[in-house]
């Protein structure tokens, strides 16, 4: 096995190798929260010098900026790099930013030594190879100050106890570099006599959202505002509309809206500077970390994850990644929410993106909702990808990042059969009334040529393909569809989608138990696009009518599903009935969206709902990531 499997390994385990076991001193002892149950109480010290998947310590990778005082641009509103707006956050400075921030620390405590003798000293320091990735904090004189591994505790303290915070400076990345541990050491000196006790903590790992989590704000692009422009403290309200200025921009808000009123969501769309990039989904993830506080709650920060696009042509050492993204910085970064990024710099030049697919875009991104499968427990779900793991796949290091977190085992299904090869242009997932409690939404490119067929076997094949659009808006003028069944790209687009859609259903059977009873199939229509010649990718494929499958739940019981613009029969358009009917024994309801103009009918392979938001959900109801068994 390899250095990185085997560090991965290590990871996953919760456990680093053999240590001795320390006894405790005689004198004052080091506690933190052991048990997980928020509090540092005796019940603490069995075991603090190990730990496991059962029993640890826990800290925050404190990035968030709770005082907002990360600047997002420079002198003269110079734009400042990537790279350098992600290097902010409560973790890079060595002061505790206010009440907030005195909250994210993880909580240790010396222990009241009331007959410690005036020649006795302490140190506390983090282990040399941890030291570079945590910071000590001690109440001195009624406030937080930081703790340098060479700084003494004097005797007085060492008498009354001391109250010690802990922050992460990062989550884990590389655990070849750090796999997410630290030992807290307290040495003590009295009369030449040195002994130590220690406590490790684990850094808690990035947890992503899952789509049962409840909606709390639906994010769309605002393609008026440059994202400079709010980097240089352009006053901007993201829950003020902006006037459309795309085409269908109207009717696709309108629809959204309405949706999320039948969901029950009455927060405003919350809308977010992208200059005209339309693809919301494509430029962040949103997870979050937590640790144990009292009474059985989560402490949480949230965490957007920048999308590892690295753009084609436009990407330089400053500036490598998609533009829009930035925005996270100055309108989502602040009190309890942080912003990074994970890329490998080499592909900075690299035209790999142009020629295969926008495999990192985090459209390609998912979380299977939580599960439990022949003994493997996952209470929080696990992250799910696209990948072949050649250049049709996702940025290594970004991967690598999220098997290191240790949870949410992560695993991948050839996407490579997709002309863009993202996730969401075959598979989606809402709740259901079933043992798992929901279901995944499945493109059918067979259901939807069989739908074809049936009209066209009623004599209704001389109607047009596409309803309800101007037929110079779309692809082919007059398809009829008759036309459509005969038409070479459809009918290889079919044979292709379905067997990458096969192959990744089998993934997720071995893989997660996803067995029919959990999947719902919606009509699809795929259609092999004509590449140039020369190109190094052959036979993709893109959803030639809106995908059903590509949209998004509120996590309240809506589906938010792109409008079909199929062929009617008894007055109701043949997919939107087929799609309705799938899904009316989940218990999830379906709401129409408008997006042809705005989103399906863009570019060389358009997209859908899903591809053209983001979402911030509702983490109120989540499990503790800590209470996974596997």
């Amino acid at each position: 096995m390899s250095a990185l499997g085997t560090a991965l390994l290590t990871v996953a385990a919760g456990t680093l190798p053999a240590q001795p076991a320390y006894a405790a001193p005689p004198g004052p002892v080091i506690r933190a929260d052991t048990n997980r149950d928020g509090r540092i109480t005796a019940d603490d010290d069995a075991g603090k010098d190990t730990w496991t998947r059962d029993r640890g310590a826990l800290m925050l990778p404190n990035m968030d900026d709770d005082q907002r005082s990360c600047p997002t641009a420079g002198p003269d509103g110079v734009r400042l790099p990537d790279q350098r707006l992600a290097d902010c956050d409560d973790a890079s400075d060595n002061v505790v930013n206010g009440p907030a921030d005195l909250a994210d620390l993880a909580p240790l405590r010396i222990s009241a030594a009331p007959h410690t003798t005036t020649d006795t000293t302490a140190t506390v320091a983090a282990d040399p190879a941890s030291r570079k990735y945590v910071r000590i904090f001690a109440e001195r004189e009624g406030r937080m100050v930081e703790l340098r591994p060479g700084d003494r505790l004097t005797a007085d303290e060492l008498r009354h106890g001391i109250q010690l915070g802990v922050e992460a400076k990062d989550f884990v990345r590389d655990p070849r570099k750090w796999a997410g541990f630290t030992d807290i050491v307290l040495t003590v000196n009295r009369g030449g006599t040195t002994t130590q006790d220690r406590v490790r903590l684990r850094v808690a790992p990035l947890v992503f959202q899952h789509d049962l989590m409840p909606m709390q704000h639906m994010m769309t692009a605002d393609h008026g505002t440059e994202p400079a422009e709010v980097e240089r403290g352009k006053p901007y309200d993201p829950a003020v509309q902006p006037e459309p200025v795309e085409p269908g921009e109207a009717e696709f808000r309108r629809d959204l809206r309405r949706g999320l009123d039948q969901a029950g969501l009455t927060a405003p769309l919350y809308n977010y500077p992208t200059g005209g990039d339309v693809w919301m989904q494509d430029l962040f993830k949103t997870a979050y970390a937590s640790i144990p506080a009292p009474g059985g709650r989560e402490h949480r920060v949230t965490v957007i994850v920048r999308s590892a696009d690295v753009m084609p042509g436009t990407a330089t050492a400053d500036f490598p990644l998609r533009d829009a993204s930035r925005s996270a910085f100055p309108l989502l970064r602040g009190p309890g929410t942080g912003v990074i990024q994970q890329y490998d710099p080499g592909r900075v030049g690299s035209d790999d993106s142009q020629y295969y697919g926008s495999f990192s875009s985090t459209g390609n991104f998912g979380t299977l909702p939580p599960y439990t499968w022949q003994g493997h427990h996952y209470p929080v779900g696990r992250v799910l990808y696209g990948g072949t793991g050649g250049k049709e796949s996702p940025d290594a290091t970004f991967t690598r990042m999220l098997a290191a977190q240790g949870y949410q085992r992560p695993t991948a299904v050839d996407t490579s059969w997709l002309g863009v090869g993202h996730l969401d242009e075959f598979l989606s997932f809402v709740p259901a009334r079933n043992d798992r409690g929901w279901v995944a939404v499945v493109a059918d490119p067979d259901l939807g040529r069989s739908l074809l067929e049936d009209l066209a076997a009623d004599g209704r094949g001389g109607e047009p393909l596409v309803r309800g659009i101007a037929p110079e808006d779309t692809e082919d003028p007059g398809l009829t569809v008759a036309d459509a069944l005969r038409k070479p790209s459809l009918t290889e687009g079919t044979e292709i989608a379905r067997k990458g859609i096969d192959s990744a259903l089998r993934t997720l059977r071995e893989e997660a138990g996803l067995t029919e009873r959990y999947v719902v199939r919606v009509p699809a229509l795929f259609n092999r696009l004509d590449l140039p010649a020369g190109y190094p990718r052959r036979n993709v494929v893109a959803n030639y009518l809106p995908g059903a499958a590509n949209g998004v739940s509120t996590g309240t019981g809506v589906y938010l599903a792109p409008r079909q613009h199929a062929p009617k029969s008894d007055g109701q358009d043949v997919f939107e009935r087929v799609t309705e009917k799938a899904l009316s024994g989940t218990g999830t309801r379906i709401s129409w969206v408008e997006d042809w103009d705005y989103s399906h009918h863009r570019g060389t392979v358009g997209g859908e709902v899903h591809c053209a938001t983001n979402a911030l959900r509702d983490m109120s109801g989540t499990r503790p990531w800590w209470t996974e068994r596997d």
